[in-house]
């Protein structure tokens, strides 16, 4: 290093360097600004007449302002920068984007709500046809009488399966006016009842035309459900329902579901008793509700025994990475949801909690009216819905929406219990804003109602630091309505995912 002796010559050559320093100095903060202002993305404002945090805060002429996908300040007297995009609805009202905790998504099949009347037949591939859907058309013996006039609330009929006897059953009973997916459609794997080690996330078609219903009915993220096919089934994925893909998945593997119920051994392709004169690689338990009792009963005893480095065997025996998935749940590292509806299943659901200290999220809870003092004292959260004047799909056809009741959901909240509000497989009038809706003319508060389709499951979900209420730093996930949010005369008017508009009826 060399160093100066005289001070003199020192000060020139460092008041002679100044002007290199300052335009160097100049030219890093002109770089680095423009980076961050091309990383910096426009801010964007939101106005309306209220604004409804979803906590039960209300702010009168409020104004959200958005910058880079998240929400930096909520008020009514926010200052507008002058780059904003200004997004306004005369007599608008904004909430938070609505969480539907319990969707099933379907990708295909979509039920118009106008209804075909009479049976429909579906021919299958050794017909060298995809699908030939004929009115009226004759079905083989011993499944349907040749020629049958099959009843138009029975609904359509179709064959599955690619040859031998045919599988006849229902496609939908809905009434006319119901617009939904179908529930009745399985996408959880059919060799096996146990089978959490599957992800619903690999079935999933993030282009769905259901996605953009749900959008349009002002609901921005879901848990996609997997169907109730199997005694402990897939997990579940949590998404947001549009947006860039990259970034719509929000959880990949998210809770098991399990089902107590009618569905695991009568939806699908459904489990045959055994039979003295043949056999079927559809005879499996279980075949009664005491059979589906079991197999999720010795699902948890051999995860342990698998643990422990015994031997586990037996018909009903899962595959070894499901048992470790099982073992997860019992060790509560795997969140677990049941889908229960009538009373007996609910409480057996409760002793098999019991039994193995589970904690779990009830599903569907149609009878739950009848439970609430056994649910209350276990402490379990409850996804209830949808609320319905008349049962329709599955529902129908296993008979355990028959006991339904308007007044459940306000039940569960006087009894203190967290409960959030699904629609399920039901879409636009049906839907989760009409859920809500529908709460209301049975007595919850719209502040409840509102609660229950934004922050409650957003905290079911795990995901309440991001999403749920419109507080600063979080998510900016909101719907602007052109009215009271969830009134017969108002509908979502501009919907924003990550400060994005993805719908804009304007």
């Amino acid at each position: 290093m060399m160093w100066c002796v005289n001070a003199h010559a020192c000060g020139r050559r460092v008041r002679a360097l100044l002007p290199l320093v300052v335009l160097i100095v100049s030219i890093a903060a002109v770089l680095i600004g423009g980076v961050n202002a091309c990383s910096a993305s426009p801010p964007v404002v939101v106005k309306a007449d209220r604004v409804y945090v979803g906590d039960g805060r209300i702010v009168e002429n409020g104004i959200v302002l958005i910058q880079d996908g998240r929400i930096r300040a909520v008020g009514p007297k926010v200052g507008i920068p002058k780059d904003a995009t200004v997004i306004e609805v005369e007599a608008g009202c904004i909430t938070p984007g609505l969480i539907d905790a319990n969707a099933r998504i379907e990708s295909a099949d979509m039920i118009a709500p106008s209804r075909s009347v009479g049976p429909v037949c579906r021919t299958g591939p050794e017909d060298g046809t995809d699908t030939a859907d004929v009115e009226g058309c004759d079905v083989d013996a011993g499944n349907l009488d040749a020629g049958a006039n099959v009843d138009a609330a029975s609904g359509p009929v179709r064959q599955t399966g690619p040859t031998g006897p045919m599988h006849v059953e229902p496609d939908e009973d809905l009434p006319p006016l119901v617009s939904g997916v179908r529930s009745t459609t399985v996408i959880n794997e059919q060799s096996s009842e146990v089978v959490p080690h599957i992800h619903v996330v690999d079935a999933l078609d993030l282009g769905s035309r259901d996605f953009d219903r749900l959008v349009r009915g002002g609901v921005t993220t879901v848990y996609a459900s997997p169907d109730a096919s199997a005694v402990i089934g897939a997990r579940g994925t949590i998404v947001h329902t549009a947006g860039p893909r990259a970034g719509r998945i929000l959880v990949p593997a998210a809770a098991v579901k399990a089902t107590i119920g009618s569905e695991p051994s009568s939806l699908g392709t459904y489990n045959r008793s055994p039979s003295r004169y043949s056999t079927s690689m559809y005879v499996r338990r279980p075949n009664s509700r005491m059979g589906l009792v079991w197999v999720f009963r010795k699902a948890f005893y051999d995860a342990v025994r698998r643990r422990d480095g015994l031997d586990v065997y037996g018909a009903d025996t899962a595959e070894p990475e499901a048992l470790d998935v099982v073992l997860d749940i019992r060790e509560g590292k795997v969140p677990l949801r049941i889908q229960a509806r009538i009373q007996q299943d609910i409480l057996a659901a409760l002793r098999l909690a019991e039994e193995f200290d589970l904690k779990f999220t009830l599903e569907e809870a149609t009878e739950a009216y009848r439970t609430i003092d056994e649910l209350k004292a276990a402490s379990v959260p409850v996804i209830f819905g949808p609320i319905y004047e008349r049962p329709s799909g599955i529902r129908v056809r296993s008979g355990e929406g028959n006991q339904s009741r308007y007044y459940t959901f306000r039940a569960l909240l006087e009894a203190k219990i967290p409960t959030a509000l699904s629609a399920q497989d039901l879409r636009e009038e049906d839907g989760l804003a009409r859920q809500a809706m529908f709460a209301q003319r049975f007595g919850v508060s719209f502040d409840d109602a509102l609660r229950s389709v934004t922050q409650t499951p957003a905290r079911m979900l795990g995901l309440d630091k991001d999403l749920g209420t419109l507080d600063r730093g979080k998510r900016a996930d909101l719907v602007l309505w052109s009215g009271t949010p969830f009134a017969a005369t108002s509908m979502p008017q501009v919907v924003l995912i990550d400060g994005e508009v993805v719908l804009d009826r304007r």
